[in-house]
């Protein structure tokens, strides 16, 4: 997983399956400024979220992103 943020934009992209430069294959609006990215076979490549900084409840420009506790199939509890 890997997450980005764009402090001009106000937007967070987080990776799910992809990586930066990746083909998407479709999108689809959730609607309130966040969308999924689906790629080849309907796995969900990544989220986006604009307005990031209001929603997630952070200073514009200034987030602070914490991944704890995490655990992934197939991972060993590392």
């Amino acid at each position: 997983m890997r997450i980005t943020y764009d402090a001009e934009a106000d937007a967070m992209y987080i990776y799910l399956q992809g990586k930066p430069g990746d083909k998407v294959d479709r999108t689809e609006e959730l609607g309130g400024g966040i969308a999924v990215d689906y790629g080849p076979g309907g796995t969900v490549f990544g989220i986006e979220i604009l307005d990031a900084s209001e929603k997630l409840g952070f200073s514009r420009g200034c987030p602070e992103v914490s991944l704890e506790q995490m655990v992934f199939k197939g991972s060993r509890g590392r």
